[in-house]
C-alpha cells in the first residue's frame, strides 16, 4: 500500500523524484509501469499496471454510445502518459498534465493506498485545509454502520 506524502520538485526536463520509500514499495509490489492521467481537484493520478487495468475493465462495462461514458474516456485516457521510474527514481511527467496539475517546481506525492497523487505543492495545501472541517464527517461516512447494515471497521488482523 502506498501512503504518506513526499516532497519533490520538477526538474528542468518536467521529471520528479520518487521518494524512497514509494520506490521500495514499488519494488517490493512489482510496480514498474505507471499510467498518469488527469485526476480530481487539480491532481495527477498515477496508477500501476494492475489497478489501471481493473480501471479500465470497469469503464469498459458501459455502452460505447453512452454519451456520460464518452465524455469520461476523453477526459480521461485522453490525457494519459506511460512512465517507469529510471535508475534514479525520477517520472518524466507529460507537459499536458504538468500544465492541467499547475506544476512548475515544488510538488507533492501522496500515497493514497493502490495509487500515488502528484500535486502542486500549494494546491495540495489549500485543498488540506478546505477538507479539514469536514474531515470528522468523512471518517463518520465512510466507518460507522449505517442504519440496517452490520459491521464496523475491521481489525488489521482480518484484513
Amino acid at each position: 500500500m502506498y501512503f504518506g506524502e513526499a516532497q519533490t520538485v520538477l526538474d528542468d526536463k518536467g521529471r520528479i523524484t520518487v521518494s524512497r520509500r514509494f520506490r521500495e514499495t514499488m519494488n517490493v509490489m512489482g510496480h514498474a509501469i505507471w499510467y498518469l492521467t488527469r485526476g480530481y481537484d487539480g491532481a495527477i493520478f498515477l496508477f500501476p499496471k494492475e489497478v489501471w487495468d481493473s480501471i479500465r475493465a470497469q469503464a469498459g462495462q458501459h455502452p460505447v454510445m453512452d454519451a456520460q461514458a464518452i465524455d469520461f474516456r476523453r477526459m480521461f485516457y485522453g490525457s494519459v502518459g506511460e512512465a517507469r521510474p529510471d535508475n534514479q527514481g525520477r517520472i518524466l511527467v507529460p507537459q499536458h498534465l504538468r500544465e492541467f496539475a499547475g506544476l512548475e517546481k515544488e510538488a507533492v506525492l501522496l500515497g493514497v493506498d493502490d495509487h500515488l497523487e502528484l500535486w502542486n505543492r500549494e494546491r495540495w495545501r489549500a485543498f488540506q485545509k478546505s477538507k479539514e472541517d469536514q474531515y470528522k464527517q468523512m471518517a463518520s461516512d465512510l466507518f460507522v454502520p449505517k442504519e440496517g447494515t452490520v459491521g464496523t471497521i475491521e481489525s488489521a488482523s482480518s484484513v
